[in-house]
């Protein structure tokens, strides 16, 4: 009998043994970690496992989290540096990657599988910044093991060498699932060397952490110089954002100074002709720095300027213009004149209507073309290279802080939401203001401007109150706000500066000069430009000739009512019956100047309510299929093993994954105190590690 029950004891033993043996999990677990009196810690990690070629099959990684937030939300990282990786005593190949949150170390060969049965890996790594520093006491606090395993630790041991001279004061160990506080270890302390160690084997997800108490002032707490280098990596983003910010402020700044700044205007008079002579079309070209509504009112004053001097006659016909050649030949035609005088053609007219759209269309190019070929740069510069330049300059900078500054997702609408806004703003404030300065801003546009802004002001103002809480204060309290000013402003000063960087050249702002004295005297009222010296008298003739200049600079009503109002004195009866030859259309009497007026104001609008819509499609290059988009790859790994099945993947915890109790992450019973000159108040350390095996 006793024979017997031996044997089946030695059979379960057997069967036990065989069991342990076939079972992929952690044996031994070890830490040996030298605490230096400057804090910087040497760890050398050793790890036991049993692989039998199902999980483990090429080796194993380790994830070690290298940041943790402060009391302001804000995520700071620590120093990490691996000196050396074995495997059963040999220098073992390894890689890294950086991971949400930390870096992942892969163990092993990929194209060479490990020999089933024991294996041991060994990771030396520097580490620092994981002292904390209280009012009366230092501290470490540190997860030996992590809480990511997704196997078994038979045995897990920590052994801390501090430094010659330090004892501890207290200690404290945490074992079970993340947040969780049981003691099943023990702790000792012989001089300077404390050791942990489990008492039961902590099973998956299970971890170990430690907690030593130190006389305050035993660790040297980091200099100013470590401060401010840990701060401007911490806020590395920011930096760059700021930093950004002043350089493509400094990079405008300069640029500006040297080719956008406007020349110093001249002394301007009323003046009652063109300076040197130029084109109407010439004339609203500088005035505008460019063609605005794509060139229509420049074409307008040229064909009425062709009309007044005998070149075409215009038919005001109901919905249309029909421009009619007279057959006066003449050699001072300007660029501009000639491609209208060729869309007339010698015997047929231009009719100005929707059936020949595409035809007005061509020849508002042409005509914009003739000008720009024969005037660019010649009186404006828009210096748009130092534009491109700043842009690129400013995409480098965003992509620096994109690549090096550690966004975290859900920062990302945060910065968006206020970076499109701000753009939006400034887009609508340059145009109002561009409005503004427009020579030929009327009382009525510049109401409906100021209308305009007001409402979508309303509109804004509204959003930023009432989101105030919802937007700004979360940027506040994740330490965002002064990274979404620097992102924010570096838009804003590539919108503003595309407004300002041009500029007039000398000859430019001359002859500025003379078309503000032009615009000035035709809007002067009839008994201001009777006193004015050597003024030519009002008549059909100066009428006339000015006219296109007018339609030019936006301000045929005003002349046109002068000329009127010139019409119903007793020097203007003679020409009461005034009867352009130049114009057929409806005249309407006793306001036969206000009919020129309205017609030269409308011919524009009429030419641009011609031009054929663009040709939009719905159709898209991904039409076909449903919209939606793939989930991340690293969404369907966690699901478990790679395609390949060479990894095993283990979910990655967060920041706050420790073994610690759960208030606060207090041990000793007391709240950290500020511990760096930059006043980061540091609420939490989580100095645990995620595992994981592949």
């Amino acid at each position: 009998m006793t024979r017997l029950c031996g044997f089946f004891l030695a059979l379960c033993l057997l069967l036990c043994a065989t069991t342990v043996t076939a079972a992929e999990l952690i044996t031994n677990f070890d830490q040996a970690i030298a605490l230096h009196r400057d804090g910087s810690m040497r760890v050398v990690e050793t790890i036991s496992v049993n692989a039998e070629g199902r999980a483990i099959r090429r080796g194993i990684f380790r994830d070690f989290p290298l940041t943790f937030t402060d009391a302001n939300g804000r995520e700071n990282e620590v120093d990490f540096k691996v000196v050396s990786v074995e495997r059963d005593g040999q220098p073992e190949d390894w890689h890294s990657e950086r991971i949400k949150g930390g870096e992942r170390i892969y163990i092993g060969k990929a194209d060479q599988s490990l020999n089933p049965g024991a294996h041991t890996f060994r990771i030396t790594y520097d580490t620092n910044r994981q002292m904390r520093y209280f009012d009366d006491h230092d501290e470490l606090y540190w997860n030996v093991t992590g809480n990511g395993w997704q196997f078994p630790i038979l045995n897990a041991k920590a052994i801390v060498t501090l430094p010659d001279g330090v004892e501890p004061q207290q200690l404290a160990v945490f074992t079970g699932p993340l947040g969780a506080n049981g003691k099943n270890a023990s702790t000792s302390a012989q001089a300077n060397i404390v050791t942990f160690v489990t008492t039961r084997p902590l099973a998956i997800a299970e971890g170990l952490t430690i907690a030593i108490k130190l006389a305050k002032g035993a660790i040297a707490p980091p200099s100013a110089g470590q401060q401010w280098g840990w701060f401007l990596r911490d806020h590395l983003d920011t930096t760059i954002a700021i930093g950004g910010l002043i350089l493509v402020f400094a990079y405008y700044m300069r640029s500006w100074i040297a080719v956008g700044r406007d020349p110093p205007p001249g002394v301007m008079v009323p003046r009652w002709d063109p300076p040197e002579g130029i084109s109407p079309a010439l004339v609203n070209y500088i005035d505008n720095r460019g063609f605005v509504r794509s060139g229509w009112t420049a074409l307008s004053a040229t064909a009425i300027d062709l009309a007044v001097r005998g070149y075409v006659i215009l038919d005001n016909l109901k919905e249309k213009v029909v421009i009619r050649p007279t057959g006066k030949a003449g050699s001072d035609l300007s660029g501009g004149d000639k491609v209208l005088m060729q869309a007339v053609g010698p015997f047929s007219p231009l009719v100005i209507d929707k059936e020949n759209g595409e035809a007005v269309q061509t020849l508002g190019s042409k005509f914009r073309s003739a000008i720009e070929r024969d005037h660019r740069g010649e009186y404006y510069k828009a210096n748009s290279l130092y534009v491109i330049a700043g842009i690129a300059l400013s995409i480098l900078i965003l992509a620096a802080i994109v690549i090096f500054g550690r966004l975290h997702e859900n920062a990302l609408p945060l910065i968006i939401v206020p970076g499109l806004l701000s753009i939006f703003v400034t887009l609508l404030a340059s145009s109002i203001g561009r409005r503004f300065r427009r020579r030929d801003a009327g009382l009525a546009r510049r109401i409906l401007s100021v209308l305009i802004f007001a409402f979508f002001g309303f509109v804004f103002v509204s959003i930023a109150v009432s989101g105030f809480a919802a937007a700004v204060v979360p940027l506040w309290e994740a330490g965002l706000l002064p990274l979404v000013a620097g992102i924010v402003g570096i838009f804003a000063l590539n919108v503003v500066f595309f407004f300002l960087m041009g500029a007039p050249t000398p000859l430019g702002r001359k002859m500025t000069d003379g078309i503000d004295g032009l615009r000035q005297y035709l809007t002067l009222a009839e008994r201001d430009r009777m006193n004015m010296q050597g003024a030519p008298q009002m008549s059909p003739q100066h009428f006339e000739k000015l006219l296109p200049y007018a339609v030019a600079l936006g301000v045929e009503k005003p002349w046109s009512s002068a000329f009127e109002a010139w019409l119903a004195t007793a020097a203007g009866a003679a020409a009461a019956a005034y009867a352009p030859v130049w114009y057929s259309g409806d005249f309407h009497p006793g306001n036969i100047g206000g009919t020129i007026g309205d017609f030269s104001s409308s011919m524009a609008s009429t030419i641009a309510s011609t031009i054929p819509a663009p040709v939009s499609s719905s159709s898209s290059a991904f039409d076909g299929g449903e919209v939606g988009a793939a989930g991340p790859p690293a969404a369907a790994e966690e699901a478990g093993a790679a395609a390949d099945g060479s990894y095993l993947k283990i979910g990655f915890t967060g920041v706050s994954r420790h073994c610690g109790v759960g208030h606060e992450n207090i041990v000793f019973g007391q709240k950290p105190a500020r511990c760096t000159s930059v006043g980061l108040l540091v609420a939490r350390r989580y100095s645990g590690r995620n595992n994981c095996l592949f």
